[in-house]
């Protein structure tokens, strides 16, 4: 299962890099899990708390962890938020409210268009995951970064936005970053301040070497030292 550990690989090779006198540290966030009772390997249990919620609840936790690390570590404008995959799709849902302002948003092999998804892959299983996410299939063009045009974005606000695909994803089509890019432009963001990052590997290569996805951090925060 990935959780906040499947980030130490990554983790490992940051702290060689020549970059790492620029980070002070690492906060890798867990967050609740909507149910799979007909998933292949670790089927969900109705009993089990951390993996029986719907959409807001998920992005509720990651709220509820960048608060917490702003109150104890004054993290805005000091952060790059970053999330693979799902995490992709949240770090780019959520809204500015209380949340600390991130210093770059990283997007890595994201969904971002949930209705292209389905769309995309006849397989049932991302249905069913959707599905299970969001009950409420009304509530899908709200939530989707793609179709949600939304003031508030928090990744609006951030000095430099980073979105990364991978020709190799097996998993994501290369259509869900395209989407996300076309949707940026129609926002305030200049494009100065947004960016693209070809990643290479499958779906879970970018996350589980540890060199794909901490070299697209890297990338980031060199994009973000020229900018200034």
């Amino acid at each position: 299962m990935v959780d906040s550990n499947s980030f130490e690989p990554a983790v490992n090779e940051l702290w060689k890099s020549p970059l790492r006198t620029s980070i002070a540290g690492f906060a890798s966030i867990n967050y609740r899990l909507s149910p799979y009772a007909d998933h292949a390997e670790l089927p969900s249990s109705p009993e089990d708390p951390s993996r029986n919620v719907h959409y807001p609840s998920h992005l509720s936790d990651i709220e509820r962890a960048l608060i917490y690390l702003e109150d104890q570590y004054r993290i805005s404008n000091r952060y790059l938020l970053v999330g693979h995959s799902a995490g992709a799709t949240m770090a780019l849902e959520l809204q500015k409210g209380s949340l600390p302002t991130p210093l770059v948003v990283l997007g890595v092999a994201g969904i971002y268009d949930f209705e292209g998804l389905i769309q995309a892959h006849d397989h049932p299983a991302y249905k069913e995951f959707m599905e299970n996410a969001f009950p409420d299939k009304t509530l899908w063009k709200k939530a989707a970064p793609y179709t949600n045009f939304s003031p508030h974005n928090l990744y609006e606000i951030a000095k430099v936005v980073v979105i990364s695909y991978s020709d190799d994803d097996q998993l994501v089509e290369t259509g869900q970053a395209m989407s996300m890019l076309e949707r940026i432009e129609l926002g305030p963001l200049p494009k100065s301040r947004v960016h693209v990052l070809k990643a290479s590997g499958n779906h879970n290569d970018i996350w589980e070497s540890g060199t794909i996805l901490a070299g697209l951090i890297t990338k980031s925060l060199e994009i973000v030292q020229n900018s200034t």
